[in-house]
C-alpha cells in the first residue's frame, strides 16, 4: 500500500495525464485553472486572486474541471492506453538494451 504523501503524488501525476489527453475539451477557464492548480501547485486563495473570483469559486472551477477530466477518462480511455503503451515501450526499450 502507498503511503499517503506518495498516493498524493500519484493522483496529482494522475490528474495531470488528463489534463495533458482532455485539457483541450475544457473550457478556456477550467483549463487554466486546473493547470496552475496542478502544475504550479498554486493554492485556491491565489488561483482566486488570479482570477478574479472568491476562494470558493476557484476551488468549484478546479473541481469541476478534474471532475469533467475523470468523466472523460472513464468514457473515453484515451490516458489509461497511452499509459499502456508507455509501458510496452518502456519494456520493449528495457528489453533492446539487454541485447547491446
Amino acid at each position: 500500500m502507498l503511503s499517503a504523501p506518495a498516493d498524493a503524488l500519484a493522483r496529482t501525476a494522475h490528474l495531470q495525464r488528463l489534463l495533458d489527453v482532455y485539457g483541450a475539451l475544457l473550457t478556456e477557464h477550467q483549463r487554466e485553472a486546473c493547470r496552475l492548480h496542478l502544475d504550479e501547485d498554486w493554492s485556491f486563495a491565489e488561483l482566486a486572486e488570479s482570477l478574479g473570483c472568491s476562494r470558493s469559486g476557484a476551488h468549484d472551477l478546479v473541481r469541476r474541471g478534474l471532475a469533467q477530466l475523470e468523466h472523460f477518462e472513464a468514457r473515453l480511455g484515451h490516458a489509461a492506453e497511452l499509459s499502456r503503451r508507455d509501458a510496452v515501450e518502456a519494456g520493449l526499450r528495457a528489453r533492446l538494451g539487454e541485447r547491446v
